[in-house]
């Protein structure tokens, strides 16, 4: 669940409109495996079911809006352009109200089954699994619907890119999309019965999956089946009024909290963290394998040692080869003289 939430915290930041929703990925990612690490194999299997359909609409609406503007990707440099793209903008509506789990839509069944089946794990990590997921359900509307703001609402921001060229994307990029939105809306509800119903905690994987204990039949009370929805409604109107209405707030938000901002948009530090625990270690200890155990040991002991010494003793053999009778009949005697010697000491 660590892993969603960090996904989710650096999303917040991002600039770039495929990143963001790449981060999400890597965040619904978590949200499966801590499906998975409580035994809820047959509701993970069913979030990255209706993961597909959102997560891939919203993917190809990322890249309808790069179309759009002309390869430009930074959401900062976008805005105004939701009645340029109408169809575009509705699709990346449905795309991101299935990602945030907003009611009735494919995501709201899986994410929230998730968050149901860790709360009834009734132990100290499905509690901290749900909580944490709840906060990330919260966090993934926010950065969801900051894009969205960001990239149709307000103001113009784009200087390279005339607004009037910006122009809705062909049928073939469209048509896809409006498949994807078929399934990011109905998914959840045609299958989850198939994933997560008839009774039975293994009915979609059968026989493949040994369930030590079966998956709880209860339910949740009833402020916790409306805490994430809840959460989700408000965090729209929170995101249209830091990133439409009051666009100076964020920034100052950062500024007040600049450590933490860095933190984030450096992504936790982790690919520092890799460059120096594995990635320098791994390349030093490479050349050592290269250069010292290959090149002095292996290669100096070996072929090239052999070549070299044969190649060193042909050198020195070739001096005696002058042409002249006295310097044969001396290497004659000398190897008449090994020989005898041999003979004799046997």
């Amino acid at each position: 669940m660590t892993t969603a939430f960090f996904a989710a915290t650096v999303a917040l930041v991002q600039t770039d409109i495929k990143k963001i929703i790449a981060y999400s990925t890597c965040s619904q990612l978590g949200y499966m495996f801590f499906a998975a690490g409580v035994g809820a194999y047959n509701v993970a299997m069913f979030h990255l079911f209706t993961h597909a359909f959102f997560k891939a609409l919203l993917f190809l609406g990322s890249g309808s809006v790069i179309h759009a503007f002309k390869d430009e990707q930074d959401i900062n440099n976008m805005g105004g352009v939701w009645k340029k793209l109408p169809y575009t903008y509705a699709l990346m509506i449905i795309g991101t109200l299935a990602l945030t789990g907003f009611p009735f839509l494919s995501g709201f069944y899986s994410k929230d089954a998730i968050i149901e089946f860790a709360y009834l794990s009734e132990n100290t990590t499905g509690y901290y699994a749900a909580g944490i997921g709840i906060f990330t359900a919260f966090l993934t509307s926010i950065y969801s619907w900051r894009l969205i703001f960001k990239t149709f609402h307000g103001e113009y921001n784009n200087k390279a890119v005339k607004i009037e060229e910006t122009h809705e994307s062909p049928l073939v990029m469209l048509i896809p999309l409006v498949i994807l939105s078929i399934g990011a809306i109905f998914a959840g509800f045609l299958f989850k019965d198939l994933f997560v119903g008839h009774g039975g905690d293994n009915y979609f994987w059968a026989e493949s999956i040994k369930f030590l204990e079966p998956l709880s039949k209860e339910h949740p009370p009833t402020w916790f089946l409306l805490l994430t929805p809840c959460l989700v409604l408000i965090s729209i109107p929170i995101a249209f009024y830091l990133f439409v209405k009051n666009k100076k707030l964020p920034e100052e938000i950062a500024n007040m909290n600049r450590p933490l901002y860095k933190f984030l948009i450096n992504k936790w530090y982790f690919d520092e963290f890799y460059e120096a625990t594995i990635i320098k270690p791994s390349k030093k200890l490479g050349l050592f394998l290269w250069k010292f155990c290959d090149g002095k040991l292996i290669d100096g002991f070996g072929p090239d040692g052999i070549s070299s010494f044969i190649k060193k003793c042909s050198i020195k053999a070739n001096k005696f080869q002058s042409g002249f009778i006295y310097q044969y009949a001396f290497v004659m005697l000398l190897g008449f003289s090994a020989l005898l010697t041999f003979l004799i000491v046997r």
